[in-house]
This record gives C-alpha cells, sequence and structure tokens, in this order.
C-alpha cells in the first residue's frame, strides 16, 4: 500500500500546483489589454493634434505591495517634431483600481 501512496501524493501535489490560479492583476495578455486602452485614452488626451505611432507594451513592475506599473512607449509625431513618450498606469494590484496615470516624453 505505501508503494503506491507515492506516486498518488507526487501526482495530487503536481496538479494542485498546476492549477494555481494567478494574480487578477497579473492575469496575462486581458490585464496588459485593459490598461493598454487606458494609457492610449491618456495619450491621444496629451497629445490631441499629434500623430501616435510605433506603440509598444515595455513591461510590467510591481513597485510595492499596494502597486504595479505597466509601462507603454510610443513615438509623437507633432508640429513636426518626433520623439518617444512613456505612459505608465500605476494600478492596485488585488483590486485593479487605477491609480494613476504618467505621461512624459523621453
Amino acid at each position: 500500500m505505501k508503494k503506491c501512496s507515492y506516486p498518488l501524493f507526487f501526482s495530487l501535489i503536481v496538479l494542485t500546483s498546476l492549477m494555481g490560479h494567478s494574480h487578477p492583476a497579473e492575469g496575462g495578455r486581458h490585464s496588459i489589454d485593459r490598461w493598454e486602452r487606458i494609457a492610449w485614452s491618456a495619450l491621444e488626451e496629451k497629445y490631441q493634434d499629434a500623430q501616435l505611432k510605433d506603440y509598444e507594451y515595455i513591461g510590467r513592475t510591481r513597485v510595492n505591495d499596494e502597486q504595479i506599473k505597466d509601462v507603454f512607449r510610443v513615438t509623437v509625431n507633432q508640429d513636426g517634431k518626433t520623439f518617444p513618450v512613456h505612459a505608465e498606469v500605476y494600478f492596485h494590484p488585488v483590486t485593479n483600481i487605477i491609480i494613476s496615470v504618467h505621461i512624459f516624453p523621453l
């Protein structure tokens, strides 16, 4: 009986670890898409008469237990000048509530 219980125990551990749920704020592409839409709206609002292009997702950083930051980069063409801009979206990792959005040229 002991011979059979070890493989069964190991299998249960593996299955349990595979069934782990990801944190809502770290939930993959769907989560990134939400913050991307927010960043894009903020960029369009700040640079209303500009052309926005080369939009890309830079990455996610856990700032602390209360904040996660997603960073996006875009190239802005405004009044004949072209320059890169970052959009940073800060949100709470548990509630997914937006804390702030920062837009700044690099």
